[in-house]
């Protein structure tokens, strides 16, 4: 098993360009991510890991584990860093209490698209609009969400993804 971390150790770059893709180029989350993957590597199955390389599979299982861990707020990866997410939110609101003329502007723009996302919402369909605030203002993922609700897993996703859509294209035509 040890040629099988020789190898994965050779597809660091390739696994570092797929974590700078996800992270949208943010090269200091690219690198944690990296880091994160990797110690899931050495922690799962050794036999099926080298299965999945065997195949050809490891850039997209790779990927997949990192899309994961980068979007679920329930990931151990946002976990981890979850910290810095906070201490950025602080800068945040100490700028949006600077009282120069950008970061009023900057608060205003802001409150006015939070309240066409609100009248946006205020149209969908009762299911709809309950599933999609339940997901985003708790920590359940969507297969959580499924097993606290018994609502299917493909219910649940097809309803964020539609209210998402939705969202965007009434927040788009307003502006």
């Amino acid at each position: 098993m040890s040629e099988l971390k020789y190898l994965l150790g050779k597809e660091y770059d390739k696994v570092h360009d797929i974590a700078l893709k996800i992270t949208k180029g943010n090269d200091i989350d690219a690198q944690d991510l990296t880091q994160e993957v990797y110690v899931i590597m050495l922690e799962y199955d050794q036999e099926k890991l080298q299965t999945i390389y065997d195949n050809g599979h490891l850039n997209y299982w790779v990927a997949r584990v990192m899309l994961n861990q980068y979007l679920r707020s329930t990931s151990p990866f946002k976990k981890k860093h979850h910290s810095y997410l906070k201490d950025a939110n602080a800068i945040v609101n100490d700028l949006a209490h600077d009282n120069t003329e950008e970061a009023i502007q900057d608060k205003i723009l802001f409150e006015e698209r939070l309240q066409m996302v609100e009248d946006a919402m205020k149209d969908l369909h009762f299911y709809d609009k309950t599933l999609f605030k339940v997901y985003y203002e708790s920590d359940h993922s969507i297969r959580s969400l499924s097993e606290s609700t018994s609502i299917s897993t493909t219910s649940i996703f097809n309803t964020i993804k539609n209210v998402r859509n939705y969202i965007k294209n009434e927040v788009k035509d307003k502006q």
